[in-house]
């Protein structure tokens, strides 16, 4: 499916969750997309957020965000997300990163909620009301239920996938990929975008690494370098220059509308994005390996 045409399956007012974390492995282009569609009225749930909430809150497109952290790491604060909050146009739920992603095991597993220990003595019960603390059956021991995430929609980014919707991944799996699969299989409706579209013989070959089958995908986008201008750890590294005009953009409101017409409502589409941002001699020197 186009990039357009995957985008325009996110209603306004849906809640959605993004894979990646903090500023790795995001379905940027996707999140561009949504702006440029201006789906707004958005519920964002999450366990590590970066970039991926902090564009969209600038572009006023978020209602509530349910997570641990929203920041850029290295870069510093989430500005966007941080004016936001304090001006009271945002509503935040949080979470630990741990029970963030507990949440999307629980609703990968079809179950109401999942059951922690780690959260007594902290004070996120307190103002988190959606978290419940409740005696175990068996044992009679006191734990406190986390309410499952069911998004209506998740978008993750991945290295490869057929275009029946088989999405492929390197042998090396770390904490993001297993959690993406998890909002894959959370989400009531998954959409990917992808490095490239392989043949289906690539899947066959490699059947132990179609880690989200065909069955759970709505729809699968070609997006290269599609998670830019965060790291996609097997392919390609951080754009840290353009992290660092994106901080001083999102300083302001004005400097970050002014961000936005460059770089997405005035990009015809992805690939013009891509040029936007240095194209070729600006990207290549980015990648690092190759997945799958």
């Amino acid at each position: 499916m186009s990039l357009r045409d995957a985008a325009g399956l996110v209603r306004s007012g849906s809640t959605i969750a993004f894979g990646g974390m903090a500023i790795r492995d995001h379905p940027m282009g996707f999140i561009y997309e949504l702006v440029r569609q201006r789906v707004s009225d958005l519920t964002i749930l999450g366990w590590a957020n970066g970039n991926d909430v902090d564009v969209l809150v600038g572009a006023g497109l978020v209602k509530r965000v349910e997570t641990s952290y929203v920041g850029l790491e290295a870069f510093g604060l989430a500005p966007n997300f941080r004016r936001g909050v304090e001006r009271g146009e945002i509503e935040v739920k949080e979470y630990t990163e741990v029970t963030g992603v507990d949440r999307f095991r629980a609703g990968s597993m079809a179950i109401p909620f999942f059951p922690v220990m780690e959260l007594f003595g902290s004070d996120i019960v307190a103002y988190n009301p959606d978290i419940k603390e409740a005696s175990c059956p068996i044992t009679g021991e006191r734990y406190h239920a986390v309410p499952a995430a069911r998004p209506d929609v998740g978008v993750v980014h991945a290295p490869l996938a057929d275009v029946y919707g088989n999405v492929l991944y390197g042998p090396t799996r770390v904490l993001i990929t297993d959690t993406d699969i998890r909002i894959a299989m959370a989400a009531k409706k998954t959409i990917v975008t992808v490095e490239q579209i392989v043949d289906h013989e690539r899947v066959q070959r490699n059947a132990s690494l179609n880690l989200i089958p065909r069955y759970h995908v709505e729809a699968v986008v070609e997006l290269p370098f599609g998670a830019h201008p965060c790291a996609y750890d097997c392919l390609y590294d951080f754009d840290r220059e353009h992290f660092r005009e994106y901080v001083q953009a999102a300083k302001a409101p004005e400097t970050f509308k002014a961000y936005l017409e460059k770089y997405v409502h005035g990009a015809e589409d992805h690939m013009d994005y891509l040029n936007r941002v240095g194209g070729v001699r600006r990207l290549l020197p980015l990648r690092h390996g190759r997945c799958a």
